[in-house]
């Protein structure tokens, strides 16, 4: 893909606009059985919850896979794709799933128990990624789980994006200034994201607790 100026502003218009078969591409068996959502299952069954919502939610492959695990929980997510969001709202019926940017959702204040991303703020620059995680901590009552592109190096960071236009951040110095706590990073393996390239040098899965 030619990522032509690689911006979060970018991003969003290439994903607002992008034209798939949701169902097909994003719902598939396939699709939902990718390994790194079993990483996202055993995050959930590590800790209690009652609701979730999913910023970035896409056609909801990882909240399929949820309910296909955790029976009569509350979910919800947001995307700035209509298409996405129409599926969603299709298949899942109850729930609350609207087209809403990121750093901005509809939600009120502490008003899910988890927060969940999967390869959302890979999209996300430097210069804007504490304005989401604001908002990450806005929203949840008590956890964020996400599967995101982490390292602790800047210069690592840079030439990942440098390279592939996606963004990498330091996750835990970022999650650690806005109050968040017990934060749990595990790196991906091969088996994880079999299909992936950046996905094997960057990808963690981060569990992170909020502070009372």
């Amino acid at each position: 893909m030619d990522y032509g100026i690689k911006t979060t502003r970018y991003f969003q218009k290439y994903w607002r606009e992008r034209k798939l078969n949701w169902k097909k591409d994003y719902q598939s068996p396939e699709m939902i059985n990718h390994p790194h959502r079993d990483l996202i299952i055993r995050a959930l069954r590590s800790f209690y919850w009652v609701s979730l919502f999913e910023i970035g939610v896409g056609a909801g492959a990882n909240l399929l896979k949820i309910l296909q695990n955790f029976k009569g929980r509350q979910i919800g997510g947001v995307d700035i794709n209509k298409e996405a969001i129409e599926l969603c709202q299709q298949t899942f019926g109850g729930g609350m799933f609207k087209v809403n940017s990121a750093d901005d959702v509809f939600l009120s204040d502490k008003s899910t128990d988890v927060i969940l991303s999967d390869m959302l703020y890979i999209y996300v620059s430097p210069f804007k990624i504490n304005k989401h995680i604001k908002e990450i901590k806005r929203l949840a009552r008590n956890y964020f789980v996400g599967v995101e592109f982490h390292n602790d190096k800047w210069y690592n960071r840079l030439a990942l994006w440098w390279k592939t236009g996606y963004f990498a951040h330091d996750w835990k110095k970022l999650l650690k200034k806005n109050d968040f706590y017990d934060i749990f990073m595990y790196k991906l393996k091969e088996k994880d994201w079999p299909d992936g390239n950046p996905q094997k040098d960057y990808a963690y899965l981060i569990i992170a607790k909020l502070t009372k």
